[in-house]
């Protein structure tokens, strides 16, 4: 819901991100390139190794951590403890008894988180696939909470299941585990935006949320229906141009106006490989005084090496974009007014959002509903002879020129909000519930494996702390067991 397309510009990113787009304004740049950005970044290899770590953040990841913790940071400060030591007028014998057991004390906690790592990681996944099984299979969904039945809209783990077990069923055979996750991945995308779709469709015409035989209450589907406006609202504020970006764009378009003819000569005719335009550029930048034009030059030469070309046809498309925002009357400051309208515009859009939102989501009926939702339609509804906006909103999904597709999106994108609030819901649920087994189950088996464990381990590993070898002497010498 958020705005799908964010356009680099050629301000070298100085400007902030409100104020790089433009209705009318051109941003002077290319694509969407997160990977490029990334290669762009001076620590990319430190990110990349992080981003090998990003499991951590898991349930296991928790789980291993607090571990490792337990087992090797904990026994030291035990161990070691300065507070814990024999009196004064201890023997030699008695001293050494105090360090002893204070290492047979620490001892206790490595063994302990590899029985924790060992007990609690053998759970988690029986009791993740157990829930999902409950809240995502009709048959026993429908017996629980409709606020956690995730039965209609299937979370994607669950969907994934269904799709191997039915490709598996029709004896699929693949060139490579690549071809089968894509099959894989289609599949499963295929079924999710079905889900989607039908939910929606419902929603349309009943303008309530139907999840399997039963219905979403109005007062959360209005509390959606707003939480999606506000979205559009972000969406529209980030269209704006700050002041900062104001000027900056009415700067450049009087430059990339006033040398057309020198940008059009050098971008004619140019190599196809990004290395050897940057080298024609550079030569021109050589042979030129003119300041603005070098500016305009290196920032094409600094871009990534396979968007320079890119970047110099889309300067071009630049000029021409500037010259339509002003009817064909270029100056500055016909440029600036059209960049303030534009901004005006989409301040009445907001203002118009702003006022459709339902006011009381308790007293909100099904035609509240759907009422609130045509007008929000009306307002991201425009007409792509307004030059104008048609540039401003031509590569955004929240504001188009078709009725019909639009109507259908926010649908969608309404039924895609209340699937997120069953996840965030669902995985609260999931949290307490595996705490609730820590607490009950895995804490008393864990301990109780522990105190057996624990003895035995040291016996075997560590006599001499466990005070096995002085036991066993005393026995003999007292002529051993009767």
């Amino acid at each position: 819901m958020k705005v799908e397309t964010i356009k680099q510009n050629y301000s070298a990113q100085r400007l902030p991100l409100n104020s790089r787009n433009s209705g009318g304004t051109p941003n002077f740049t290319g694509m969407n390139i997160n990977k490029e950005i990334m290669e762009q970044l001076p620590n990319k290899t430190a990110i990349k190794v992080m981003e090998k770590f990003k499991w951590l953040k898991g349930e296991l990841g928790g789980i291993l951590i607090t571990a490792l913790g337990t087992g090797a940071v904990a026994p030291i400060f035990i161990a070691y403890n300065p507070f814990v030591k024999a009196p004064k007028d201890a023997t030699k014998e008695q001293k050494e008894d105090v360090e002893n057991t204070k290492k047979y004390t620490a001892m206790r906690q490595p063994v302990s988180a590899v029985l924790a790592v060992l007990i609690q990681t053998s759970i988690l996944k029986p009791i993740d696939k157990g829930l999902e099984i409950l809240f995502n299979n009709p048959k026993y969904a429908k017996n629980l909470w409709i606020s956690l039945d995730q039965s209609t809209l299937s979370k994607q783990s669950y969907v994934e299941k269904q799709v191997k077990k039915e490709m598996k069923k029709e004896g699929l055979k693949f060139e490579n585990k690549e071809a089968f996750k894509q099959e894989l991945d289609k599949r499963v995308n295929e079924k999710l935006q079905m889900q989607i779709g039908q939910t929606a469709e419902n929603l349309r015409q009943t303008g309530k949320i139907k999840i399997g035989e039963r219905i979403v209450e109005n007062k959360t589907t209005a509390e959606i229906v707003n939480d999606t406006i506000d979205s559009y609202i972000e969406d529209a504020k980030n269209l704006k141009t700050s002041d900062e970006g104001l000027k900056f764009y009415k700067q450049r378009a009087q430059i990339l106006v006033e040398n057309e003819d020198v940008f059009k000569e050098l971008f004619k005719e140019l190599p196809e490989s990004g290395n050897e335009i940057a080298e024609k550029l550079k030569k021109a930048s050589l042979n030129t005084d003119n300041q603005d034009v070098k500016t305009i030059l290196e920032e094409i030469i600094n871009a990534p090496e396979n968007l320079r070309a890119s970047r110099c046809q889309r300067t071009l498309e630049r000029i021409e974009t500037v010259r339509k925002a002003c009817n064909g009357n270029f100056t500055p400051e016909n440029y600036l007014k059209a960049m303030q309208a534009t901004n005006k515009e989409l301040d009445k859009i907001i203002a118009n959002l702003e006022a459709s939102k339902i006011k009381d989501v308790n007293s909100a009926t099904e035609n509240t509903i759907k009422s609130t939702i045509n007008k929000v339609a009306e307002f991201c509804h425009y007409d792509n002879t307004n030059f104008r906006l048609d540039k401003k909103f031509q590569e955004t999904a929240t504001f188009q020129t078709n009725v019909e597709d639009l109507m259908k999106k926010i649908y969608k994108d309404i039924t895609k909000g209340y699937k997120k609030v069953i996840e965030k819901r669902y995985k609260g649920f999931n949290q307490i519930s595996k705490i609730a087994i820590g607490l009950c189950i895995t804490l008393p088996i864990t301990c109780t494996a522990l105190n057996w464990v624990y003895p035995r381990f040291m016996d075997l590993c560590f006599p001499k702390l466990s005070g096995k070898k002085k036991d066993d002497a005393q026995k003999v010498k007292n002529g051993g067991d009767d």
